[in-house]
């Protein structure tokens, strides 16, 4: 029996899902798969993109120019939403929504519905069953856009496809856009959680299912590519992925330290003291009173932190120990 899609889960603020912990129950925000592959990602291009498509749609529309000139720089929410509505005026977004659209016929056709596809779009829709044909692999229809849960990395996100031919199953994704050359790099990181994720959300039961096991050293990439009338098939290497997501959680781990800069502070003997001279003190303090006195003389100069607490209660355990 193919699977019917139900409600869809919460979503927060930022657009992450908010799913219970499977061992927990707890409902929680899990980073998107998107967002963890884009930590590593070479924005530049895009970037100098977005603001080519701003500076086109600023000038077609001469009630944002006059919006944009009579905004003050610090109404940063004025000016945003000015940015974001020129970059529409631009048709900045019509290439994404048609790639919506794509997705959507193509996973209503894999799920088996009788849909008559509009004529300017048959020729995609056409190239795409075509190409499925002739590759020997079959779309699972139980496994098609599916949420997946990472864990180990508090992350969620949803696959397009699961495609087996037979002997092995393959995660797969669908890729509208022109050109993947610049992209390819996100899309193993992508594919590699989707294919390490331990269980799926089902949305009718709100309830977790089991991850089918699937290949984890490659996935399949099908490129369907708005207005060529043409799909190309690809075979990414997500081990490659895998590893690189490993990465991901330790540049973002660093960009949540806290603990990279301190008060500089100078001692009545002229010497630089830091929370790291002051760990040392606290390690060889002779007894509780010491302690109690390094925590007020370095309160005093906002120097006490989260780490000199954790290193004074095992100091003070050691003293009492060795009485």
């Amino acid at each position: 029996m193919t699977y019917t899609p139900g409600i869809e889960p919460k979503r927060d603020r930022y657009g992450r899902y908010l799913l219970p912990d499977p061992d927990t129950g707890k409902e929680k925000a899990w980073t998107r798969a998107t967002t963890w592959a884009s930590t590593v990602a070479d924005v530049y291009g895009l970037r100098r993109w977005e603001m080519r498509m701003v500076a086109k749609g600023l000038a077609s529309r001469q009630d944002l120019y006059a919006m944009a000139a009579a905004t003050p720089v610090e109404e940063s929410k004025t000016l945003d939403r000015v940015c974001e509505q020129a970059k529409e005026a631009a048709a900045a977004s019509s290439g994404a929504n048609t790639g919506i659209a794509l997705h959507t016929f193509t996973e209503r056709l894999d799920r088996g519905e009788d849909l008559q596809v509009p004529a300017q779009w048959r020729g995609e829709t056409s190239a795409y069953q075509a190409t499925m044909r002739a590759s020997g692999m079959r779309v699972v229809p139980n496994w098609i856009e599916r949420i997946v849960i990472v864990p180990k990395l508090g992350v969620a996100g949803t696959f397009d496809r699961i495609l087996t031919n037979e002997n092995e199953e393959y995660i797969a994704d669908l890729k509208t856009g022109r050109d993947l050359s610049y992209s390819w790099g996100e899309i193993a990181i992508q594919l590699a959680l989707y294919a390490h994720g331990s269980a799926i959300w089902d949305d009718r039961t709100s309830a977790y299912q089991s991850m089918p096991a699937v290949d984890q050293t490659r996935a399949i990439v099908m490129h369907l590519p708005v207005g060529q009338a043409r799909c190309d098939l690809y075979q990414v290497d997500i081990d490659a992925g895998w590893q690189m997501a490993q990465t991901c959680k330790t540049v973002r781990d660093w960009r949540t330290r806290k603990d990279l800069a301190q008060p500089h502070t100078i001692d009545p003997m002229g010497r630089l003291r830091t929370s790291v001279d002051l760990h040392d003190r606290v390690k060889s303090a002779a007894d509780v009173l010491e302690l109690e006195a390094l925590w007020r003389e370095a309160s005093a100069d906002s120097l006490w932190t989260a780490d000199l607490t954790k290193a004074a209660a095992a100091r003070k355990k050691e003293l009492s120990s060795s009485r």
